[in-house]
């Protein structure tokens, strides 16, 4: 089955015709909690509010998952960077190049005290979209597999291709690929993307064309791909290094590929095979 929701295109393969359709209202229900771009949606009342705030235990789970990404990565993906300040506040087929200098989308600190949360302003889009990759597998009784744009969790082998057209051979567990390729558009007469640095609040000048991770699930995966976009691409060996758990393949605006982690089968039951 392939349909659209948030954003992106989902693929689901195995699954019964029932487990499909349980799937696609997973994805329409994360969309309406957390979409940017919907007036009701929960993530709009919680920014609206600045202050304490009592959210919905699905909400709490998606904090939660952000703040363990934060301390996971060193701060490099942090749930208070939001994509508005540097113009992209509306949905991407909408988007028009606009003169208004690109902003800092620093926001100031968080806290969840079970359900109640204190923060200024949250974008959780990523860590929404690989957890619901990693929930809809759930849904899936048979061996298949969950996508949703760059990121994917599987339950039985699958091929995936990369950004530098080399391929994967995912045998379980997640894959996220994060770049600044696709998604760009006009502030200030100069072109931006989503992926923002924690340092200024902006769009990363630093980083690799494209991050590919493979971790244990979407959501993890997702993190650190995130985490490799916005670092040079010659810090991403030591970055791997200290995270034996992952693989990563970089790819650089200049000079070969970088694989780093032994994506070549060294994590174990995760990989086989390694872009061309």
């Amino acid at each position: 089955m392939v349909f659209e929701s948030m954003g992106c295109e989902i693929v689901v393969e195995g699954a019964t015709a029932e487990e499909a359709a349980r799937v696609r209202a997973l994805f329409e229900d994360r969309d309406a909690v957390f979409s940017r771009f919907r007036p009701d949606s929960e993530l709009n009342r919680v920014n609206a509010s600045r202050g304490a705030t009592l959210v919905s235990s699905l909400f709490a789970r998606m904090v939660e998952l952000a703040l363990r990404a934060r301390t996971s990565t060193g701060g490099l993906v942090d749930p208070t960077l939001g994509v508005e300040a540097a113009g992209y506040d509306r949905d991407f087929a909408e988007l028009v190049p606009r003169d208004e200098p690109v902003a800092s989308a620093l926001t100031g600190p968080i806290a969840l005290y079970g359900r109640v949360l204190v923060a200024s302003r949250l974008d959780l889009n990523g860590v929404v979209k690989a957890a619901a990759v990693d929930d809809a597998l759930r849904l899936v009784s048979g061996p298949g597999f969950v996508s949703a744009g760059g990121d994917l969790v599987t339950s039985a082998p699958v091929d995936v291709r990369l950004s530098d057209g080399g391929s994967v051979r995912l045998v379980s567990g997640g894959l996220a690929t994060s770049g600044r390729t696709k998604r760009r558009w006009l502030r200030a007469g100069e072109e931006q993307h989503h992926l923002i640095d924690p340092a200024t609040g902006r769009p990363a000048e630093l980083g690799p064309l494209a991050a590919t991770v493979v971790a244990g699930d979407a959501a993890e995966a997702e993190a650190h791909a995130t985490a490799l976009a916005v670092s040079p691409a010659a810090e991403a060996r030591g970055y791997v290094a200290q995270r034996p758990w992952l693989a990563a393949v970089i790819v650089p605006g200049s000079g070969p590929v970088i694989e780093v982690g032994s994506p070549r089968g060294g994590v174990p039951t995760l990989v086989e095979g390694v872009p061309a």
